[in-house]
């Protein structure tokens, strides 16, 4: 399974000053929760067959989304702390971390359109049409 380590989302840019904790370890506690939690929400998400068949490329698109999923998170815990800090002044850092947010959730998007072509193996093309009317139909 292709999960990332709190340590490589810790790289990512996130500190435990951002967020109140003490030190490495209390964060890297905190994100092996969320990388828990996320990766378990991502299964569901792109179904468990696909989450199962780990091989290149999915593994890296896999670790990569779960990695942006939990980024996205921290954004927003970021933005959170930031507003009952009363520290976003002219706003400048709570910007910052929503238009990161934002980039890493377009990004997670992007690589399960990636994930699902990879694991079905067609060229991500599909088409429907759908036929109404308000005429009853005839007997």
């Amino acid at each position: 399974m292709a999960i990332p380590s709190g340590a490589e989302i810790a790289e990512m840019g996130f500190t435990p000053e951002m967020f109140g904790k003490k030190d490495d370890s209390e964060l890297l506690r905190m994100l092996k929760g969320l990388v828990t939690e996320h990766g378990g929400l991502f299964s569901g998400r792109i179904g468990s067959g696909s989450y199962a068949a780990i091989s290149e490329p999915i593994n890296s698109y896999v670790k990569r989304s779960i990695k942006c999923l939990v980024a996205a998170e921290l954004c927003q815990r970021r933005i959170n702390r930031l507003a009952q800090e009363a520290k976003l002044e002219d706003g400048k850092d709570a910007n910052k971390m929503r238009r990161s947010k934002s980039e890493y959730l377009t990004e997670v998007e992007l690589l399960v359109g990636k994930i699902e072509t990879a694991a079905g193996g067609d060229d991500g093309f599909a088409i429907g049409s759908v036929v109404t009317s308000h005429f009853a139909e005839d007997a």
